[in-house]
């Protein structure tokens, strides 16, 4: 593997994936690998689904992000919709740390 910028704290493998077809990671050279790990669980929705592109580029000519410290319309209809989809009254929208 070539010198890289990037701290060492993994042992990383010599794949190197260009792009994400749904639960599928794709090589530059066309391999396919299925995404066990679904990107260490950031990618649970599958990669480039068309649905989901669409809404993140709307999304991204608005707003990136909000704070809880203040009202979000989007946010409010978000978590009325998973309240009526599941068993949850409240939803908290967080984020991991890091």
């Amino acid at each position: 593997m070539s010198a890289t910028a990037l701290f060492g704290n993994y042992a990383r493998s010599e794949l190197a994936f260009d792009h994400g077809e749904g639960v599928w990671l794709v090589t530059a050279d066309g391999r396919r690998f299925l995404d066990c790990g679904s990107g260490v669980a950031v990618n649970a929705l599958g990669h480039s689904h068309p649905h989901l592109v669409k809404a993140l580029q709307e999304q991204a000519g608005k707003l990136w992000h909000v704070s809880n410290l203040h009202q979000s319309p989007d946010g409010e209809r978000l978590a009325r919709r998973l309240c009526e989809a599941t068993f949850a009254e409240k939803v908290l929208f967080v984020n991991s740390g890091a």
